[in-house]
């Protein structure tokens, strides 16, 4: 299983709400926002690679 895609998504997509958002006490919901997205993704990826090989 490989994700060598998502290491360079995650910095990317973090450093761009890191410049959109640069106050994290302000813009919380953003970082949580963007955490759960990544989480979500994660989990979604791996069930989906998991359903790929059984195939």
């Amino acid at each position: 299983m490989k994700f060598n895609y998502l290491i360079p998504a995650v910095v990317i997509i973090g450093l761009a709400a890191l410049f959109f958002f640069p106050e994290p006490e302000t813009n919380f919901l953003a970082y949580v926002g963007t955490a759960f997205f990544f989480i979500i993704l994660t989990i979604f990826l791996i069930i989906w690679q998991r359903k790929k090989s059984r195939a």
